[in-house]
């Protein structure tokens, strides 16, 4: 058994304990039979993973980085280690760092799609909203499917004023789900920044029919001098 193999070995009886343990939501007892686990055996990678997204799914995300940090260091080649902890600190609001290792999940798997989403997401959060636009378009490029990538590369372009993009993004989107209110919001937005005060008027009244509490579309309305009823 090579050095790699041993890190990623899984049959040590309490990692197994820890493993059945989750399986019945109790993290903590979890947590103490990975530990015990380490504690024999320091150089089992993948169970700092394992504690890592235990930590995550509980919220500590302190140590959550801690322990994905270092199973990174154990597994420096194991994309999901890195996109877990690229996770975990975009969660603490470290979005450069995140940002930073997201890439390098991708340089190690080009075809992680979810990478390239959360890419996007973090991307835009950090004001990238070009490189943003890119990740959204790989995601969509690879999977037409992948409905909430378009909605995100819809609201991208809205925000650079690209108001056709917008519009073609978002029906996109309309085109799986026509019963999504958020999106006819956003395609009223994008007509409205264009003038088009018609067109606009209707994707606010269709977001209202199936959403009456849709607070962006009762504020388009009321742009348009059409909606008196808000409560903000």
């Amino acid at each position: 058994m090579n050095n790699y193999e041993q890190k990623l070995d899984s049959d040590d009886p309490d990692v197994l304990a820890a493993y059945q343990a989750e399986t019945r939501g109790e993290y903590q007892l979890a947590l103490e039979h990975y530990k015990k686990a380490l504690e024999r055996n320091p150089n089992l990678g993948i169970v700092f993973k394992h504690c890592g997204n235990v930590y995550y799914r509980i919220g500590n995300l302190k140590e959550a980085e801690t322990y994905l940090s270092k199973a990174v260091e154990l597994l420096p080649n194991y994309p999901t280690a890195l996109y877990e902890l690229s996770l975990a600190l975009y969660r603490q609001v470290k979005i450069k760092e995140a940002i930073t290792l997201m890439k390098k999940v991708i340089e190690l798997d080009s075809e992680f799609l979810m990478a390239n989403y959360w890419l996007g997401i973090m991307n835009y959060q950090y004001g990238h909203i070009r490189e943003a636009i890119e990740n959204y378009n790989v995601v969509v490029s690879k999977n037409p499917d992948f409905t909430i990538a378009y909605y995100y590369l819809g609201v991208a372009y809205l925000r650079l004023g690209k108001y056709e993009d917008a519009i073609q993004s978002l029906m996109k989107v309309i085109e799986k789900n026509d019963r999504s209110a958020a999106t006819y919001a956003l395609l009223g937005d994008a007509y409205l920044f264009m003038d088009k005060k018609y067109e606009a008027r209707q994707n606010y009244k269709k977001a209202l029919e199936i959403d009456p509490e849709d607070r962006k579309a009762q504020r388009g309305l009321l742009a348009l001098e059409d909606y008196k009823g808000i409560n903000f």
